[in-house]
């Protein structure tokens, strides 16, 4: 606990407990704009037709499960996979971010994968252990990741807030942004200080590398 302890003196305690604090939002107007996401896999149709198509293509899943209820054996549905553009002009089925619900396949937390089409079929990129709960616009066209990454500190669950950003070939660690909580007196989240900001991000990414959350 004592290395999360230092890590907490060099954030700023940006709210209340329970008060959101959003992403401070680039000065670079073609990086203004975040999308915010919150995936609830409550849904019975894809939104796209070409989702279930990709999802049968890696054979991630089984197209004549039926049984939503059986993480081991996935049906190619809704209430497990949700897919997301990487890419404002590239069709999704050349570029695309998958996420997977927690215990399929007898992972317990959500899973990120991305891919992106060469030479015909699909390559996998990155692997995250984390939600995704936003996407950033970048110049580049390729949205940022926010993701959200877990983290068991002396049997309390922390969060990590970070953001990756596409470097032409994968998604690469760019920074932790906040970090929250829970403790006696409810929720918290909290903002690394910009002047600590490096090294905390720093220590933070050892831990994800650490704990095989990046993959």
């Amino acid at each position: 606990m004592k290395k999360f302890a230092f890590i907490l003196s060099l954030v700023f305690l940006a709210a209340c407990a329970g008060e959101e604090t959003p992403i401070k939002k680039p000065t670079d107007p073609a990086e203004s704009e975040i999308i915010s996401i919150e995936t609830l896999f409550n849904e019975d149709v894809f939104e796209d037709p070409i989702h279930l198509s990709l999802l049968k293509e890696l054979k991630i899943c089984s197209e004549f499960q039926k049984d939503t209820s059986n993480y081991f054996e996935p049906a190619c549905s809704p209430r497990f996979f949700k897919l997301f553009k990487m890419n404002e002009s590239t069709p999704i089925e050349n570029a695309f971010l998958l996420q997977i619900k927690s215990k399929v396949g007898g992972i317990k937390l959500r899973r990120l994968v991305s891919f992106v089409r060469e030479k015909g079929a699909l390559v996998k990129t990155n692997t995250f252990v984390a939600n995704l709960i936003g996407l950033r616009k970048t110049s580049t066209k390729h949205y940022d990741l926010i993701l959200r990454f877990n983290d068991n500190v002396e049997g309390d669950v922390i969060f990590y807030n970070t953001i990756f950003s596409w470097d032409g070939k994968k998604y690469v660690f760019k920074s932790a942004e906040t970090i929250e909580g829970v403790d006696a007196n409810g929720p918290w989240r909290q903002r690394i200080k910009a002047e600590f900001k490096d090294s905390v991000s720093k220590d933070i990414y050892s831990t994800l590398v650490k704990n095989e959350m990046i993959l």
